[in-house]
């Protein structure tokens, strides 16, 4: 779904994947993959394509069913990037001017994420099982009930090294999907 509406988008605007990629910094070869859904990308990677397209990333999922500043547990809608096994969920509100990201993500066992480094900040709040936070050449392991805050700008990934999925709250700066 999202590499079609991407493929679509970056047509209309009469763009070559080449001029997306110098755009955006993520390689014209790995665009031509999501575009043809042939993997998935992080939602970080889908902001820089998506300031690179001049949409909000938010252009890519369905609405968010909040009723204002809130959102009760029954209008949270699951998603995912397409191919990909990471499981989110809005937890914000929406609303003009908001700076955070807040989100519930369910990482799946045995999960890599993509290696990034991009302006901002991730803070994650582990609810259940272990959540490898790998920041540069360091590994900090958090289990159930930790948290972790750190700048997005150093290169990290995030990792479940487990056999069960890792639920976690996850709130990060720049907003990714408003």
């Amino acid at each position: 779904m999202i590499g079609k509406k991407l493929q679509s988008l970056r047509k209309s605007k009469g763009l070559t994947l080449q001029q997306v990629s110098a755009a955006s910094g993520i390689s014209a070869a790995f665009l031509s993959q999501v575009e043809r859904e042939l993997t998935s990308l992080s939602i970080a990677s889908l902001a820089s394509i998506a300031r690179a397209l001049e949409v909000n990333p938010s252009f890519f999922f369905p609405p968010p069913h909040s009723q204002g500043l809130s959102v009760p547990s029954y209008a949270r809608e699951p998603f995912q990037m397409d191919n990909a096994e990471v499981v989110y969920a809005r937890l914000g509100g929406d609303f003009h001017g908001r700076t955070l990201e807040p989100l519930f993500a369910t990482y799946p066992p045995c999960y890599v994420g993509e290696e990034l480094s991009h302006i901002g900040e991730e803070f994650y709040y582990v609810l259940s099982g272990q959540l490898v936070a790998v920041i540069g050449d360091d590994d900090h392991k958090l289990n159930q009930n930790d948290s972790i805050h750190f700048s997005s700008s150093d290169k990290h990934h995030i990792e479940n090294r487990g056999e069960v999925p890792v639920h976690v709250v996850a709130v990060t700066t720049p907003t990714l999907l408003s």
